[in-house]
């Protein structure tokens, strides 16, 4: 069975990045201003809505109201349906773009960057593979609810195992479909459930590497927002101004388009772009090291 370096797929985003410098840059300023474009557009058609739903949020340490969790998800779910091509577009692309980059790192497209059927494909996959773990969480949740429902300490004990199940499930999935872009694109054509096979046996090893990519993203995520605070503090000499960089201010355009709110875009592109390529690239990276190793391929035709 072949097998693959699960700390090297797991620090393969931080190589890419050292790799290519000019095209990470390009990618970071494409996205501060998808970014800027996208927060305008949805500021001035859903500002009310955006509101309804910020408001809805308890303080940090306060108990959250049903009522109004309630309220603020039927306002954004709209918004959230409405931005659903903007997600595709954006994930197709990046997916893509990672992809491309470790698959076939002589592609002369600009900055690895393109709007084709690659894309196109790559958005359907990570869209099926959302949906298919958003379908293990309802039907799970919804039966343990009703297990717990139903009393006593039998269903209790019965809501519980239900609930441990459907995480385990949805982990199990999450690894043996990680490939499936990969595949995907690597195909040319779709490839979603024909591609578990390539990660038969190797799911601790690619849970491992996950996991450690996941840290890596976490503690640069930390690093830069303690730099970001740091020299705006230094700056500004206001510790409240380095905490705005930190969220984005959608309650009106006024305030948006502001020098902070284009620095928020802007640090809000250059984490995006860092923290795709850390959790992103270890699955084109495994499946490259399984397919070069002579492991299992996808079977032709269907999904």
């Amino acid at each position: 069975m072949s097998k693959f370096s699960a700390s090297d797929a797991a620090f393969s985003g931080f190589r890419l990045v050292r790799e290519n410098l000019k095209s990470v840059g390009i990618w970071m300023l494409i996205m501060t201003v998808f970014s800027i474009v996208s927060s305008v557009l949805m500021i001035h058609f859903f500002g009310k809505e955006l509101d309804v739903f910020s408001a809805s949020m308890p303080p940090p340490g306060a108990e959250p109201n049903p009522e109004d969790l309630r309220k603020g998800l039927e306002a954004i779910v709209p918004t959230l349906l409405v931005s659903l091509p903007y997600m595709l577009l954006v994930n197709g692309v990046i997916y893509a773009g990672v992809n491309r980059l470790i698959q076939r790192p002589g592609d002369k497209s600009f900055a690895h960057l393109r709007l084709g059927m690659d894309e196109v494909r790559q958005g359907c996959v990570w869209l099926l593979y959302n949906l298919v773990l958003f379908a293990v969480f309802t039907v799970g949740s919804t039966v343990s609810e009703m297990l717990a429902t139903a009393g006593g300490a039998g269903g209790a004990l019965l809501a519980l195992l239900v609930f441990v199940g459907m995480i385990g499930a949805a982990v199990y999935l999450a690894i043996r479909l990680s490939l499936a872009t990969a595949a995907t694109f690597d195909e040319g054509r779709m490839v979603f459930f024909k591609s578990m096979p390539i990660t038969q046996g190797q799911f601790w090893p690619m849970l491992g590497a996950y996991f450690l990519a996941g840290v890596m993203c976490l503690i640069v995520f930390l690093l830069l927002m303690a730099i970001v605070a740091g020299v705006a503090a230094l700056i500004s000499g206001d510790i409240e101004t380095s905490g705005k960089l930190m969220r984005a201010d959608t309650t009106s355009l006024k305030v948006f388009l502001t020098p902070i709110g284009m620095a928020q875009s802007l640090l809000s592109g250059v984490l995006s772009v860092l923290t795709s390529l850390i959790l992103f690239t270890p699955a084109p990276t495994i499946y490259r090291a399984l397919k070069d190793g002579g492991e299992q391929t996808v079977d032709a035709g269907g999904w």
